[in-house]
């Protein structure tokens, strides 16, 4: 099956403290996104850039100033991630396999990516996740009470489904309001399939994370 990425890069950043949205931002002298589409830069992976409109021309300048080299096709993004996301998928052909990824997750490795697509061949529904670290407490109103952490998972991304299936979840009325499309293939009745994920592979959410991220980068 073909193998597709798509890569969501319609974050403003506001966490970030500043004007530049974060997958711009610099790490190891050049923007966190060019980290991120280098690890889905491979032959049979074809790569598809999400983007707020408004920054597209950024975007093609800063190709042209770093002369940077990973094929790549980018189109413009909706009101919503789900609406980016299926503007992406919109591209793919039915039998392919389709990855969504966060363009401010730039230190996922190219092992996990390879075997959630592989997974993905026999189980359609396919994502990483991690086990929590802290303490977990569930709140309701003005009363909190302890839940064992063992029974939960942090979500990361690259997601990856079969095409059809995910083009169908996106059939559902209300799907634009949907946060990530695990929970919008769930709602169609599809089971998840659970892959270990990576502690390293975080979202870049504020600027301790770019400090993080710059470490892991450099790490030989």
């Amino acid at each position: 099956m073909r193998k597709t990425a798509i890569i969501v890069a319609g974050g403003q950043g506001i966490r970030m403290q500043g004007t530049l949205p974060k997958q711009f931002l610099a790490i190891s002298g050049e923007p966190v996104l060019f980290h991120t589409l280098r690890k889905f830069n491979h032959d049979s992976i074809r790569i598809i850039l999400v983007m707020n409109e408004a920054w597209i021309d950024y975007w093609n300048d800063l190709i042209r100033e770093f002369e940077f080299e990973v094929q790549h096709e980018v189109i413009a993004g909706g009101r919503s991630r789900a609406m980016s996301v299926l503007n992406g998928l919109n591209l793919t052909d039915d039998h392919s396999l389709v990855a969504v990824h966060d363009a401010v997750r730039p230190l996922v490795s190219e092992t996990l990516i390879q075997e959630l697509y592989n997974q993905a061949v026999t189980h359609k529904a396919v994502i990483p996740v991690a086990p929590v670290k802290d303490s977990l407490r569930i709140v309701d109103g003005n009363t909190s009470k302890a839940v064992a952490r063992d029974n939960y998972r942090a979500v990361q991304t690259p997601q990856v489904f079969h095409a059809s299936l995910l083009k169908e979840a996106f059939k559902q009325e209300g799907y634009e309001n949907f946060t990530d499309e695990a929970s919008l293939v769930e709602a169609n009745g599809q089971a998840i399939y659970l892959v270990p994920g990576e502690d390293s592979n975080i979202k870049i959410t504020v600027p301790a994370d770019l400090v993080f991220a710059e470490a892991m980068l450099l790490k030989p």
